[in-house]
């Protein structure tokens, strides 16, 4: 009992996670100040390594926010494992949603289509994953987040106390603030 293999453990895969994913972000478009209602140009997105700013990867674009159909156009290409080309080019719908004092946010049109349907999602991030060729939302690549697998060993650690030894080591500062509230149960705010 409870020898190699003895688990269904074995045959359980961790998602993929946004983290490992490349990021096209709205906002991170809005801050260049390419989102203006009314304007139409052409550029490169590029992205670069944290630690070495090597570039990594670019993609070449075409803004439209001139007319109803607003849109940002992408074009690409992979070089695949095997060193074939694959060259994509499509456009992504933008839609806009009014702000309380008159100005509106941007927010992309998920292209993918998944079992056969338009997925049409308005979102302010698509992501393409490793081994992926389009850009979509997180629904569609059924991605989740780092922080959702991890597992804080100090935090279950602390739930082995009880609630009423938790809350005594957060009063007397023994046990950090944040780490005692994770390890408090849920419900204890409705007990």
């Amino acid at each position: 009992m409870g020898g190699s293999g003895s688990t269904r453990w074995a045959w359980h895969t961790k998602k993929e996670t946004v983290n490992e994913c490349r990021i096209l972000s709205i906002f991170d478009l809005k801050r260049e100040g390419l989102l203006e209602q009314g304007t139409w140009q052409r550029g490169t997105w590029s992205w670069r390594d944290a630690l070495t700013q090597k570039r990594t990867a670019s993609l070449g674009y075409e803004l439209n926010t001139q007319y109803g159909n607003a849109y940002f156009r992408v074009y690409y290409t992979i070089t695949r494992w095997d060193g074939r080309k694959h060259d994509y080019d499509y456009k992504i719908g933008l839609q806009t949603t009014a702000c309380n004092f008159g100005s509106v946010r941007w927010w992309f049109t998920c292209p993918l289509v998944t079992n056969g349907r338009s997925c049409g999602r308005r979102v302010g991030k698509l992501y393409m994953p490793p081994g992926g060729q389009y850009y979509g939302c997180r629904h569609c690549y059924d991605l989740t987040y780092r922080s959702s697998q991890e597992n804080d060993k100090r935090v279950n650690a602390l739930k082995r106390l009880g609630p009423m030894a938790i809350l005594e080591g957060i009063n007397t500062g023994d046990i950090d603030f944040i780490q005692g509230l994770k390890a408090l149960p849920d419900d204890i705010w409705r007990r």
